[in-house]
């Protein structure tokens, strides 16, 4: 079996992909893996650390923004398309994979369009509840389509025959398998096993509005709730982060209930040790958290193509796994004001934990591997 993968532009699409090709690496009816991404991409760089050959494409999203300029940008965009078409041909007529599979991002039409072309057979993932437009286009000719939310696959199917899995996400290595023990002891945190534990988190990037709420709520969090607290700033906000702390109390960062990093590579365990999260609603994030059973108070980036993460919220909020708070909405009092009933009644919290983990699918990836080996014969 030889496969390509195929997605890009934020970790969204590219996690999901490198989990499956990750999982398939060392299997030994797999003969060759290959990630077909943008050059210069967050794939570009992320892909080859994880020993997977990697080849890139030069292309960028269609042009949306309306100007007297749009009709001459479309026509280079889609001279551009069919270049990287070409290209993408060029790669899978050397490679001659057995399938392809595309999770999303404007890298992977090419790509997809191509396998079409070469009549290839392709499987569509979509992480979102609202799908993206590249896979709403591309699940037309899919072999098999695979979804995170059950809400968005209705609307990828396009033939009365086409396959249509509700798989959820695949998500990395150990991530639902750790206990609060377990992640305690790697985190080094010596807090009392009775002490509820906010993980706030937004994303590589950090969300400033969500560090902003935060430091204004953690004299009330720490000291009134008694929460104990892991702060994720993002690597490019910490410092002004810290400042902002220091501006309200310099003290709170030695509290004993408080941790304050840039990042983590410990996601692992910062999910089995929450109580409750304070995120973004990236799906990745979101099928993270639901399969580590963690409760999520969710501020959707109001600015996220074609509003998906709101869609993501949305789904999760009618499932009772989450609450939604509105980015314009996120400080310090509104944080107190979502948290506490959360915080005071364990039965509240145990129902939305429960309707997290229902949410779940800790074998996302082993499904879609398995979904991906009918095509192992294809040549």
């Amino acid at each position: 079996m030889r496969l390509v993968v195929t997605g890009g532009g934020t970790g969204g699409h590219i996690y999901p992909a490198l989990a499956v090709a990750e999982a398939l690496q060392s299997d030994p009816a797999v003969e060759s893996i290959t990630y077909i991404g943008k050059t210069g991409g967050l794939e570009n760089d992320l892909v080859p650390q994880h020993g997977i050959d990697f080849l890139g494409l030069e292309f960028y999203g269609m042009p949306r923004v309306k100007s007297l300029l749009l009709p001459v940008q479309l026509l280079n965009w889609f001279a551009k398309l069919e270049q990287a078409k070409r290209k993408a041909k060029a790669y899978l007529s050397d490679i001659r994979p057995s399938v392809v599979f595309g999770t999303g991002g404007y890298v992977s039409a090419p790509v997809l369009m191509a396998a079409h072309d070469l009549k290839i057979p392709y499987v569509v993932h979509e992480p979102d509840a609202k799908p993206g437009l590249v896979n709403q286009l591309m699940s037309r000719n899919a072999a098999v389509i695979t979804t995170s939310f059950s809400e968005g696959a209705e609307l990828l199917k396009r033939k009365p025959t086409q396959e249509v899995l509700v798989t959820g996400n695949p998500i990395r290595g150990s991530i639902g398998t750790l206990s609060r023990q377990e992640g305690m002891k790697l985190l080094g945190l010596d807090w009392p096993d009775t002490q509820p534990i906010l993980l706030v988190t937004g994303g590589s990037q950090g969300a400033r509005r969500i560090n902003q709420a935060v430091v204004e709520a953690l004299p009330t969090l720490l000291n009134e709730l008694g929460l104990a607290v892991v702060h994720l700033t993002g690597k490019k906000l910490y410092d002004e982060t810290q400042a902002a702390l220091d501006a309200v109390d310099a003290s709170l960062k030695t509290h004993p209930f408080y941790q304050i990093r840039p990042y983590s590579g410990e996601m692992a365990a910062l999910l089995g040790v929450a109580d409750v999260a304070l995120c973004r609603a990236g799906s990745l994030s979101l099928s993270e958290m639901y399969v580590c059973g963690v409760p999520t108070l969710l501020v959707p980036y109001p600015h996220a193509a074609a509003d998906h993460q709101r869609k993501n919220a949305q789904a999760s909020v009618r499932s009772k796994a989450s609450i939604l708070m509105e980015d314009a909405d996120c400080n310090g009092a509104r944080l107190v004001q979502a948290l506490s009933p959360l915080i005071q009644d364990s039965g509240m919290l145990a129902a939305m934990k429960s309707a997290a983990i229902g949410l779940g699918h800790p074998d996302a990836t082993t499904r879609i591997v398995a979904c991906l080996k009918r095509f192992g014969n294809f040549s």
